[in-house]
């Protein structure tokens, strides 16, 4: 007897054993009122959204179309244009001006093969979606078994044949319960496969490098340093490659390296951090040589332009190097992915940019970069006259309060005046300004706040990166820096159009900026006209 015929048989007896078909609120849902009361066919035929599953039931052996019009009842987990196209194309088909990739993938393929995919979709009865349990397993028509996956967001998802250890490749019901005559269609966005489909197709099951890295245990760290470097599209759409993935412990130990102030992958919570956490992984990303991804001794080029991983022979395998002087080792070798391998290691591969940011951190802020310089102990002072101090310890710390690492991502530029330059500037200003102390008034303080706050730009600007221009300050007064005829250097221009400054020390690094030593106070406009007030 014809397998299908057969199969339409059993299920009118379930019918007549009282599964009977849905009941007539059922079928006056929301769908009949769009297209009417109807059988499952009859949904899915009409719905523009599942034209390749009603061409795939029309070329399957076994007239599925006539045996989704009998009495039923049906739950049909409906795959859309959208999955079958993905599909087709994981297959090797391709969509061209005379079809799509899954008309092509339904001409090439086992109209018996089809069959048996299609009616591992079908599951006896009526099945709403809130009845679907997490845990659940669902006996399909074929024979095979579906697991039924509720989230806590309480989406319903499926896992079929392809389901691993590493990975779960999940369809989801994207639209549930499609109410019909002769029970319910759930749309879902994959293809289900069976097992016999999966050897039959010589379908590609091995997880992907990505879903190796989220599905294996001792990678936990690493999957959530993709999430938090938004680096997962990158590793999705790479055609083949080796990943050197940094085991937990490994991680562990450069959360221990980059201090207190980073525990979880949770503390690098601002670009600049994310920006080099993404830099960090694509050093983990190992670039095929001529098409292929062995390994060889030597220098590797790595997803990181312009950066290196030395791959050097040891007994055994392999170890990797970075810009440390510690190499990683090898824990487990060659795991056969999708796209690739991947080289569990047991050390966080670091590139120049990673050192230089740790530095960094162990850098002094800008505060106290020019309260610990002898010839700018005047400034010193004038920062803590004015309370400016917190303004030079991180420009931005009272703008950003959510950030738990911000002495930084935000940094300052500072022209900072020498203390012969502030003798100058009393002496400009007459016998009754002798120090910094004799700005006393609340109207002199807020003077000489702008006067400070005149010589600070936002960001980091070395010496190498000034460019000749008019600059705004934080004083939002504007300061010009004019480069020297002849030379590589700048001076810098304020409101007094005669006398510039000159750069005496450049590039005094600190964590939060930099900082230029000059040899005259910069003077804004109310700072020239307060002196000409006292003429």
């Amino acid at each position: 007897m014809n397998k299908f015929r057969t199969i339409s048989i059993v299920l009118s007896m379930l019918a007549l054993l009282g599964l009977g078909s849905c009941n007539d609120d059922d079928v006056d849902g929301l769908g009949s009122a769009i297209i009417g009361p109807g059988t499952v066919y009859t949904r899915i035929s009409t719905s523009g959204s599942l034209t390749s599953l009603d061409a795939a039931l029309n070329t399957a052996t076994g007239d599925l179309p006539s045996t989704l019009e009998g009495t039923g009842p049906f739950t049909v987990f409906a795959p859309t244009d959208v999955a079958f196209t993905a599909l087709a194309e994981s297959l090797g088909f391709e969509s061209n001006d005379d079809r799509s990739a899954a008309d092509a993938m339904l001409a090439d393929i086992d109209p018996s093969l089809l069959s048996e995919i299609l009616t591992y979709h079908v599951v006896p009865g009526t099945l709403e979606a809130s009845s679907l349990s997490d845990g659940a397993s669902l006996t399909t028509v074929l024979g095979d078994d579906l697991s039924v996956v509720v989230t806590a967001d309480g989406e319903v998802q499926l896992l079929d044949a392809t389901k691993l250890s590493q990975t779960n490749p999940v369809s989801n019901v994207s639209q549930p319960n499609g109410y019909a005559d002769n029970g319910i269609v759930h749309f879902i966005d994959k293809v289900l496969l069976p097992q016999a489909a999966i050897e039959a197709l010589n379908f590609d099951t091995r997880p992907s490098i990505l879903e190796w890295a989220k599905g294996t245990e001792d990678l936990s760290l690493f999957a959530i340093a993709i999430d938090t470097a938004g680096l997962a599209d990158a590793l999705v759409e790479l055609d083949t490659a080796r990943l050197l993935a940094p085991n937990n412990q490994a991680f562990e130990d450069l959360f221990t390296a980059l201090g207190s102030d980073y525990n979880s992958f949770e503390d690098f919570d601002n670009d600049v951090e994310k920006s080099l956490l993404a830099d960090v992984l694509s050093y983990h990303v190992l670039k095929p040589v001529d098409g292929s991804i062995d390994l060889m001794e030597g220098a590797a080029e790595t997803l990181l332009e312009d950066n290196t991983v030395e791959v050097t022979g040891v007994a055994g395998g392999f170890e990797f190097g970075d810009a440390t002087p510690i190499s990683a080792a090898t824990v487990t070798a060659d795991i056969d992915a999708k796209n690739g391998f991947v080289n569990i290691i047991d050390k966080v591969l670091l590139p120049q940019a990673a050192l230089d940011f740790m530095a960094l951190l162990e850098s002094d802020d800008l505060a106290t970069t020019v309260g610990s310089t002898p010839q700018l102990s005047v400034l010193a002072e004038a920062l803590a006259q004015t309370n400016l101090e917190e303004i030079f310890e991180d420009l931005t710390n009272v703008q950003d309060t959510t950030a738990t690492n911000f002495s930084y991502h935000m940094p300052a530029t500072v022209f900072a005046p020498t203390d012969a330059a502030f003798a100058d500037l009393f002496d400009a200003l007459g016998p009754d300004y002798t120090s910094i102390a004799s700005f006393d008034t609340d109207e002199e303080k807020e003077l000489l706040s702008e006067i400070l706050l005149y010589h600070v730009l936002e960001g980091k600007i070395a010496s190498g990166d000034l460019e000749a221009g008019a600059v705004t300050t934080v004083s939002e007064n504007d300061i010009e820096i004019i480069s020297v005829i002849g030379t590589e250097n700048f001076v810098i221009g304020d409101a007094t159009n005669d006398i510039n400054a000159n750069i005496t020390t450049p590039d005094v690094f600190a964590r939060n900026g930099v900082a230029h030593i000059i040899d005259k106070v910069l003077l804004p406009k109310s700072a020239i006209d307060f002196i000409n007030s006292m003429e």
